[in-house]
């Protein structure tokens, strides 16, 4: 018999496992899953995790939250995954059904979740409960023992020479950098906006920045990025490890307006696939939706390699 139930204290590792071997790119301990649903919950935003059991096996995970970079009181983010030895046997749907009460009875709007679209069974499952599709975003990696930097010699000169500096978040922190989380705030508060999305883009509170940036344990100083010119902050690119991981996951690539076109989201991302080789990671990984072009030109130009396409599926509460 299969029981649906908040997860349990002791369950956490256990659906953070079955949520990483469903997305092996976006890998999380249990301790990480834990952490960011505190983070909802101090942030006052809606969220449950709810775990499949038989017996006390967990055979599946599902849980809804809200995100604060697209926040909406009645739009959801949402996770499903069963473990491979418990498919087909009815416990995605047993999940669903229970997000689906939760969400009716929070006045859900509508929510959204990504599902590969090469996988052979959630597209189908998802339309047949009356998601859609839309949005398609591209996981890509490049292995970093491979990278060869020397055809960007050239590139990161003329950007140097253009008076753009690069520095971590580890040097801006050791030279006593005044305001500097709120300096941060504000360079990510920017070039944030013109991201393409699922969802509307709304300001990220200070607060959600600290706790979610830089108070993520995962954040690396070193693969903190800032780019510089005169004293005025142009660029970023941030990398976070998991610890259920060696690979680096990239946060936010983004240039201010006025400096893009100019390479110097190129020198940041060279700046970053420095910094990885230093800290021993085998590769890094970043996502992008699939009309994000520049972004995708810069990671298809440096090496990355793209695997299959997720699609962001919708589905709106009547």
């Amino acid at each position: 018999m299969i029981t649906v139930t908040p997860v349990a204290a002791r369950e956490w590792d256990a659906a953070a496992a079955i949520l990483t071997g469903a997305n092996p790119h976006e890998p999380l301990t249990g301790a990480e899953y834990r952490r960011q649903m505190q983070e909802q919950q101090d942030w006052g935003h809606g969220w449950a995790v709810l775990v499949a059991r038989a017996g006390a096996e967990v055979l599946g995970v599902a849980g809804y939250h809200q995100n604060p970079g697209s926040f909406h009181p009645r739009r959801y983010a949402l996770d499903l995954a069963v473990a491979p030895g418990a498919q087909g046997r009815g416990v995605g749907a047993a999940l669903w059904a229970a997000l689906d009460a939760g969400l009716r009875a929070r006045g859900a709007e509508s929510a959204r979740i990504l599902a590969r679209e090469d996988h052979p069974v959630a597209p189908g499952f998802l339309t047949r409960r009356g998601f859609s599709g839309d949005r398609r975003y591209f996981m890509s990696t490049l292995r970093v023992p491979d990278f060869d930097p020397s055809p960007y010699a050239a590139l990161e000169a003329r950007v140097r020479a253009r008076g753009v500096r690069i520095r971590s978040l580890t040097e801006l922190r050791a030279a006593g950098t005044t305001e500097l989380t709120g300096r941060l705030h504000a360079l990510m508060s920017d070039v944030r906006q013109d991201v393409p999305r699922a969802e509307p883009a709304t300001p990220l509170s200070r607060a959600v920045f600290e706790d979610a940036v830089l108070g993520d344990p995962g954040l690396l100083p070193d693969a903190y990025l800032i780019a510089e010119v005169d004293g005025t902050w142009v660029g970023q690119t941030a990398c976070f490890r998991s610890g259920a991981s060696p690979d680096l996951l990239t946060g936010l690539t983004g240039v201010t307006r006025p400096w893009r076109g100019q390479g110097v989201a190129t020198a940041l991302k060279l700046a970053a696939i420095r910094a990885a080789r230093t800290l021993g990671a085998p590769a890094i990984r970043t996502d992008n939706a699939s009309d994000n072009a520049p972004m995708l030109a810069i990671n298809d130009r440096l090496g990355f390699v793209r695997g299959p396409a997720s699609v962001s599926y919708v589905i709106h509460f009547g």
